[in-house]
């Protein structure tokens, strides 16, 4: 038996080509091309005709391979004969496998194959057997794949540009206030000291020293302005104390007590500000429609990000309208790639939630 197996293996090599059509034609399965000693097609099953796109083997026998299925690239450009290494390889009697190629169908379009090349004995020449496979589906699926990491790449793109553009918006309101306070702020605590001077002296009339009372009672007037403008493009306090700071400011100005559970723990500025704007909001639209007793401000960290939620006992059944303030925070929010939740039954109080993404490797500040 050992004998017979050796003897079937040497005669291998030397099956006729219709020995080769029989068995394939049989299975059926694996697209198979023949090609005799002059590159002519010698036969092509059933499974390379339909995945060639011919409506029989008859279209296909007798013509040249490589100016039949191979003879442009996938960007149109000629694919001479002599370019080939199929056809070298065949000239040389040599195997071949090709892991990506391109043939040409019928209709002129390319499908993408895997090609295994083997010299064989056709018709009593040497020619060459080759079996191909249909690489469309993974090709598409790679397709799809790049274009699935070309998109991240721009949605990464988009999110860190809309990050820079919120902290851009963060630093011009920072330096809106200092100019504020270096500039007209300071101009008018100048001139409320002149006046302050000019009431001191003996001989002001009457009449002059009313108009210069006045004069000083709208300059301070002014300054407490300017100052709650400045307070509300950026207040100094979240600069200089941190989240925690700023909102505590917030508390001491409500109508209603506020519990403030938020540890000293600094964050990047555009966080901060984007916490800070939230509280803010919501303390305000709690004083003026909640109806409620009491509120509540806290922050909770997670692995990446900051989350600020404001509850309050009212009455409920808040609901964001388009344009408002808490909308407009969504927008600031969304471009962080963070979002605003707002929960408000009727009778059970409301609360507003903000999760705010904490950029890579910001310190882990908790204790």
């Amino acid at each position: 038996m050992a004998d017979r197996g050796i003897v079937d293996g040497s005669r291998r090599r030397r099956w006729s080509a219709g020995d080769v059509q029989e068995a394939f034609v049989i299975s059926g399965q694996i697209p198979l091309w023949l090609v005799d000693g002059d590159d002519r097609i010698a036969f092509v099953n059933d499974a390379a005709v339909q995945l060639l796109g011919y409506d029989s083997d008859d279209e296909l026998l007798g013509r040249p391979s490589h100016d039949t299925v191979h003879w442009k690239h996938p960007d149109g450009s000629p694919y001479p004969a002599e370019d080939c290494p199929i056809t070298h390889a065949t000239r040389r009697g040599e195997p071949i496998r090709i892991e990506r190629d391109w043939w040409v169908r019928k209709d002129g379009s390319l499908v993408p194959i895997s090609i295994h090349c083997v010299h064989m004995e056709i018709d009593r020449r040497m020619g060459t057997a080759m079996t191909f496979h249909d690489l469309t589906a993974s090709v598409q699926a790679e397709d799809e794949r790049r274009r699935l990491d070309v998109e991240r790449a721009r949605l990464g793109e988009v999110r860190a540009s809309r990050a820079r553009i919120v902290e851009a918006a963060d630093q011009q309101r920072r330096r809106l206030v200092r100019d504020l306070h270096d500039g007209a702020q300071s101009g008018l605590v100048g001139v409320v000291m002149e006046l302050q001077l000019a009431l001191k002296g003996e001989d002001v009339p009457d009449g002059v020293r009313t108009l210069v009372g006045d004069a000083l009672d709208h300059t301070r007037a002014a300054i407490d302005e300017l100052r709650e403008l400045a307070h509300g493009i950026h207040p100094s306090v979240l600069s200089h104390r941190g989240l925690v700071g700023a909102v505590r400011a917030l508390a001491g100005r409500a109508s209603l007590p506020v519990v403030i559970e938020i540890t000293d723990e600094r964050y990047p500025n555009s966080v901060e500000s984007t916490a800070y704007f939230v509280a803010a909001e919501a303390l305000t639209n709690v004083a003026k429609y909640a109806r409620a007793s009491s509120a509540r401000v806290a922050t909770t960290r997670t692995a990446g990000h900051l989350v600020l939620t404001v509850d309050d006992d009212g009455i409920g059944g808040a609901r964001p309208s388009a344009g408002s303030g808490l909308a407009g925070l969504a927008d600031r929010l969304a471009a962080l790639d963070g979002t605003l939740t707002v929960s408000s039954q009727p009778g059970e109080g409301t609360q507003v939630r903000a999760e705010i993404p904490l950029p890579a490797g910001t310190p882990d500040g908790r204790r």
